[in-house]
This record gives C-alpha cells, sequence and structure tokens, in this order.
C-alpha cells in the first residue's frame, strides 16, 4: 500500500483494528464508535492528545466503555 499510494501520489481508505498498522501507514485517522466519529487527528497528535504511548493505547482509551461488564 505504501509503495502504490508514493508511485500513484493518491490517498487510500483503510478500514483496520490492527492500530500498529495504522499508526505505521496513515497520516490522518478518523476514530469511529458505532458508526459515529469521536476523535481525528494524525497518530502522532491522538497519542500526545491522550497522553499514550500508541495507537493501540489510544483506541482502547476510547473504546473502553464498549469492553467494561455493566
Amino acid at each position: 500500500l505504501e509503495e502504490y499510494q508514493k508511485e500513484r501520489k493518491t490517498s487510500i481508505l483503510l478500514a483496520s483494528h490492527n492500530m500498529a498498522e495504522v499508526e505505521r501507514l496513515c497520516s490522518s485517522v478518523l476514530m469511529m464508535n458505532k458508526g459515529t466519529i469521536i476523535d481525528e487527528g494524525n497518530p502522532r497528535e491522538l497519542i500526545i492528545k491522550h497522553q499514550r504511548k500508541n495507537m493501540e493505547e489510544v483506541f482502547l482509551k476510547l473504546t473502553k466503555e464498549n469492553y467494561e461488564f455493566k
């Protein structure tokens, strides 16, 4: 994907739950929960904004309520 994007100078829409992949490949991220955008920015901005070490931790923080048992 990286090579294709560089060669064609085009945007690629990537839907993924693999946050390491998102962090490595994406320059712009929309975080969604139940079809609603809950945050957006580039991976570095999101990591800093949410005071986390990586995008996996950002994802878990933003979607935490979905994993809690009630």
